[in-house]
């Protein structure tokens, strides 16, 4: 897709290999299987999918958690870019690889103005803070991706729920389909069920149940699960 070409094109030390092996392909080979730039980061193909989907979904603000070294920012910006409208709040941690992302987000991809990178927890993180944003009219998010530490994302859909517009949608980055519980115990981690990511919140289950957020998925090499928070405008199936 032209998009990974366009990043490439303005930070030429994005190289693509094969996704998993970390191989990169030779000359005029085709890759047909799942890729990633050297820096890691979601695959080249999930990038494309956000892109994508926000050139769709035409989104006011969009959430980020677990910036990295910018690469999901990298196409999710552009997209936003590219719509001439939107802005995306990205978090991390980390203050060096946070550096990073800023070095890459404000400067090769000269987001500044469409991407904000914040540095620090993001349990921390207030969705009421920030330019044009009070207590009294919090940021909506149209759409939210959540790409931080596994252990940590089930209570980031908690915490960011009340923030998501009805109509929205969630990614989580790495879980499958089986939401990661198919194994109770990881032999290498007896003391942590469901490794690493933890059990599933009764939260969670019960907003699935009572048709609140309504899961999907798409296969990748680490998956890609989706929510959808539905709308009051929504057909009813009666």
């Amino acid at each position: 897709m032209d998009i990974t070409a366009r990043l490439q094109r303005l930070d030429p030390t994005l190289c693509l290999y094969f996704e998993g092996d970390w191989k990169m392909p030779a000359e005029g080979e085709s890759p047909g299987k799942f890729l990633s730039f050297n820096d890691a980061g979601l695959e080249c193909e999930t990038g494309e999918l956000l892109y994508s989907f926000i050139r769709m979904l035409k989104p006011d603000h969009v959430l980020e958690t677990g910036t990295h070294v910018g690469i999901g920012a990298s196409y999710m910006g552009k997209a936003l870019q590219d719509n001439e409208k939107g802005h995306l709040d990205t978090v991390e941690f980390l203050p060096e690889i946070h550096l990073r992302a800023c070095e890459r987000i404000y400067g090769a991809m000269k987001l500044a103005g469409i991407v904000t990178c914040h540095l620090g927890d993001v349990a921390n993180f207030n969705p009421y803070i920030g330019e044009g944003r009070s207590s009294d009219s919090p940021w909506q998010y149209q759409m939210i991706l959540l790409d931080t530490e596994p252990q940590t994302r089930f209570a980031e859909l908690i915490k960011f729920m009340p923030f998501l517009e009805p109509g929205g949608y969630v990614f989580i980055h790495d879980l499958g389909r089986h939401m990661a519980q198919v194994q109770a115990v990881h032999p290498d981690h007896p003391e942590t069920p469901y490794w690493p990511w933890g059990p599933l919140p009764q939260q969670i289950k019960d907003w699935v149940k009572d048709g609140q957020l309504r899961p999907f998925h798409f296969e990748n090499p680490r998956g890609l699960t989706g929510f959808y928070k539905p709308s009051s405008q929504d057909y009813k199936w009666v």
